[in-house]
């Protein structure tokens, strides 16, 4: 049998069309041809009942591009002489590519076990249209069918209904009276119960013009794309919680895998279809607090041992033990906030018993074999990394003892089970398999009830990590990833992380990042990206550097001394590019302690003129010294102080460049050494550091972020959206829209020129939230500054009343309706904001509602919800008022 394949594509010159094919494990591509260059054809023989598996790909001599989604399957029909197989392109960048994603496709539109069947040709010689549409968005208890001008389709009045079998394509098999097919049809949406048509797709009808061969013997497959929904696109609502802060009755003071089922529960109560949490790998590096920190993973792998829920892991067989378990847990679960030592020491203590318990058992379950098997690759350098942080004492390897490099003699030496140590190994197996039990079980739950679980992917890793131990080469270990200066902090952030190697990265394809995101698709359906301007450009501060204004971009185009002199920039730079400190401000800077600073920490080179001397040259040498010496304990001012001076330059020496290149100092107009320049040269630096920022690097960054997310997109079927805030690169709206990646919209982050977001305009592709984790909520914002709240609340609430000074629930519950009323696709609330709605649940001290403050590097995150989750569930009142804002806005 010949299979004829046509698709029309519009190709550009040197551009052509070819199918990837794979048939009875053999792969191979064929080039189409084309006498237009919009028609492109090709034609293979198969087999009866053969079963082809094809994909379009757009080629030139650079690059291979497919199109979107999953490949197209073709069974090859038993009555056919001839198949013939008309297609559309498949584009990236098409708003209703997201329902194809896991989130859609596998949990919210999930198709029942038993397939619909649908409407057949009879078992004839006549020629046959395989009518196929490619659609997901579809309530689970409607179908598609489709209807048409000619008797075959109804005549408009009798649909045919399609069969979901293949799922998210649907078919039916029409037989055609007459070798020339010239009709109009229409999809529709079909109520089985009902048996009626509930809504016809909108737009003109659909025309099929083909001929046939020959009057018999043939069939055509015809494959539409892009359903006309009549009702709008689909619109949703989600809860955003962190699993640390989940609390409910079983818990041990911090929040668990097992309670994601009871928030999936209370968001089937009130009509969410997404529960969002923020990252979920293991973060144990000090075994202090600082460890709360969710964003610095020691393994972008490991699941963090500390949400594992005891109880569901075994009974402790020791009563003794059980009855302290028992009491640790009541006395835990009192505190307001999380005491991360605490839980860690009473969680490492009962996990260890529970092992010794287990241990045997626990050797010989073959889930538990499997799962070693199957993700050997990170859980056995992972275990080895862990058993050497306990026993040196610290996580940095560069200092451990012995095997401070990495190699696989590591894992021969630690991980055999002849080795001494291997109950130590086989104590983190342990732990992995069990978090990975409890959360796939929490994922599971959600999918089986509808509701999507959305993880959180973070930009870095920790640098004392097990990932940075096994590959140092993937890292820039000599910098620091973080943040220039933005809404949520004016010096930037420092996160410590290390920059990515990405040109080590792409050798292999990035499959460490493949391996990363295959991972996170085991438990999440869709994902967040954090901070996803990190792969256009990173902001990365040197290691001797602490604030994030001493900073600069990677990868980045320095300006030239010859560019400099363009700007109007001659003769020697020092001035701009060392410390500008100068005697008329130290005292305003310093107060009663400026001459002890002018005597102790500088050097005055010329009259009034100073610079640091050497021991405090740098933030890290400054840092450094304000925390080992005792005679500067209780002087936090002069050393934020000291720092300022350090940062009070307005070009950056490019590292490398031996005096050649430069970069503008971030946020340099807010420096001493900027506003005591002329205006003149103001102006000059104004021009050049625009240039630099808003123009310079646009086409660069782009480039970087197509040559890199790609990878991560395709690795997995989740669905994506980005966390798009701060400075934003120009290019950065094209690049997320063409590789279909939703943004991110917070109303008091306003993107453009207004004072606030306007949830109204919104783009359908984002995703809208009062607030996020790194912020107030909206009754802590409300109260920080009234000012601004007068403002917000004349321009967005009520124009002529007085604005409240304290946030009151109408206030919360009129900006979560403006949030539920926009055109995003997703509304997503933080669920302190839902509660935030009732004066009788919400927490007295709004300030305490604050999961991070950005500002604070040495921020600890502690937040619980106030209530436990059984009791959420039992609120009635605030549970139907949620659920009927939900509803009554169409999500």
């Amino acid at each position: 049998m010949i299979a004829n394949f046509h698709i029309n594509y519009n190709t550009k010159w040197g551009e052509q069309i070819a199918i990837q094919l794979q048939r009875k494990d053999k792969a191979e591509t064929i080039v189409c041809q084309t006498y237009d260059g919009k028609n492109w054809q090709a034609a293979i023989e198969i087999a009866e009942n053969e079963t082809v598996i094809y994909k379009y790909i757009l080629q030139n001599k650079e690059i291979s591009n497919p199109e979107f989604g999953d490949d197209r399957l073709l069974i090859a029909p038993k009555t056919s002489s001839q198949l013939f197989i008309q297609d559309f392109w498949r584009p990236a960048n098409e708003v209703g590519n997201s329902f194809f994603s896991a989130a859609f496709k596998d949990v919210i539109f999930k198709r029942g076990k038993t397939a619909r069947k649908a409407g057949r040709a009879k078992k004839s010689n006549k020629n046959k249209v395989l009518f196929q549409l490619n659609a997901a968005a579809i309530s689970q208890q409607l179908t598609f069918c489709i209807l048409g001008n000619t008797e075959a389709l109804g005549n408009w009045e009798k649909p045919i209904v399609l069969s979901d079998k293949n799922y998210p394509v649907w078919q039916a098999e029409v037989e055609m009276e007459n070798p020339g097919v010239n009709v109009e049809y229409k999809y529709a949406i079909y109520d089985p119960t009902k048996k009626e048509v509930v809504e016809w797709e909108t737009g003109p009808n659909r025309n099929l013009l083909f001929s046939f061969p020959s009057e018999n013997g043939h069939t055509l497959v015809q494959t539409d794309e892009n359903y006309r929904y009549a009702s709008g696109l689909w619109q949703g609502a989600g809860v955003a919680v962190p699993v640390f802060s989940l609390r409910s009755k079983n818990g041990l003071g911090i929040g668990e895998y097992t309670d994601i089922k009871l928030l999936v529960d209370w968001a089937v109560k009130t009509n969410m279809k997404l529960v969002q949490v923020l990252p979920v790998n293991d973060t144990i590096v000090t075994k202090t607090w600082k460890d709360s920190y969710p964003y610095r993973a020691i393994s972008v792998f490991a699941l963090h041992p500390m949400f594992i829920n005891i109880n569901a892991v075994a009974d402790l067989k020791d009563k003794k033990a059980a009855t302290r378990l028992k009491r640790k847990t009541t006395e835990l679960n009192k505190l307001e906030a999380i005491d991360f030592e605490k839980v860690f020491a009473a969680k490492m203590e009962f996990f260890r018993l529970l092992f010794n318990q287990e241990k045997i058992s626990f050797s010989k379950n073959k889930e538990a074999k499997n799962f070693i098997e199957k993700n050997k690759n990170w859980l056995k350098p992972y275990a080895a990394f862990c058993h050497l942080r306990d026993v040196n004492g610290t996580a940095i390897f560069q200092d451990w003892k012995k095997y401070s490099v990495y190699s696989e003699q590591v894992l021969k030496d630690l991980c055999s089970p002849k080795s001494k140590v291997y109950d130590e190994i086989l104590f983190y197996y342990f732990l992995q398999f069990h978090a990975h039990q409890q959360l796939f079980g929490a994922t599971e739950y959600a999918r089986k009830n509808g509701v999507v679980l959305k993880g959180d992917l973070p930009i870095g890793i920790a640098r004392e990590s097990s990932d940075a131990w096994v590959a140092p080469h993937l890292y820039n270990m000599d910098g620091q990833a973080g943040a220039p200066p933005d809404f949520y902090s004016e010096n930037g952030q420092n996160w410590g992380f290390p920059t990515y190697n990405w040109e080590e990265m792409s050798k292999d394809g990035f499959e460490w990042w493949r391996q990363r995101m295959t991972k996170l698709a085991e438990y999440f359906d869709a994902l967040r990206i954090d901070h996803i301007l990190g792969f256009f450009r990173i902001w990365e501060i040197p290691t001797d550097q602490v604030i994030g204004t001493m900073g600069v971009f990677n990868p980045r185009l320095p300006y030239s001394r010859e560019e400099l002199r363009n700007f109007g920039l001659y003769g020697g730079l020092s001035r701009y590019t060392r410390p500008y400190i100068r005697g008329h401000f130290l005292r305003e800077m310093f107060g009663e302690d400026a001459d002890y600073v002018r005597t102790t920490f500088l050097n005055e080179l010329k009259f009034s003129i100073f610079e640091l001397k050497e021991f405090v040259d740098t933030q890290l040498k400054i840092k450094t010294l304000f925390a080992n010496d005792d005679n500067y304990a209780g002087k936090k001012h002069l050393e934020e102080g000291l720092m300022k001076l350090v940062s009070e330059v307005l070009l950056l020496e490019e590292p490398g460049s031996k005096g050649a290149a430069f970069n503008p100092r971030i946020t340099l107009s807010t420096t001493r050494s900027f506003k005591e320049l002329t205006p003149n040269e103001q102006a000059t630096f104004e021009s050049l550091y625009n240039e630099y920022h808003f123009n310079r690097h646009n086409e660069y960054w782009r480039q970087q972020a197509e040559w890199k997310l790609p990878a991560l997109l395709q690795a997995t079927d989740m669905f994506i959206c980005g966390e798009d805030l701060g400075m934003i690169p120009a290019s950065v709206p094209g690049v997320m829209q063409k590789l279909n990646i939703l943004t991110l919209e917070i109303q008091r982050m306003a993107k453009g020129d207004t004072a606030f977001g306007e949830p109204e305009k919104y783009p359908y592709t984002s995703v809208c939230s009062p607030s996020c984790h790194d912020m107030a909520t909206v009754r802590g914002w409300w109260e920080e500054d009234y000012e601004r709240s007068t403002k917000f609340f004349h321009l967005h609430l009520d124009p002529n009343n007085p604005a409240p000074k304290a946030c009151t629930p109408g206030v919360v519950e009129t900006i979560n309706w403006q949030h539920l009323e926009s055109p995003s696709m997703w509304a997503i609330f933080p669920i302190q904001d839902l509660v935030g709605m009732d004066a009788g649940l919400r927490r007295a001290d709004a300030n305490a509602e604050q999961i991070n403050d950005p500002s604070n590097p040495e921020h600890y995150w502690r937040f619980r919800f106030h209530m436990n989750l059984e009791e959420l569930m039992n609120e009635e009142e605030l549970n139907e008022k949620v659920k009927r804002m939900v509803v009554q806005t169409g999500r």
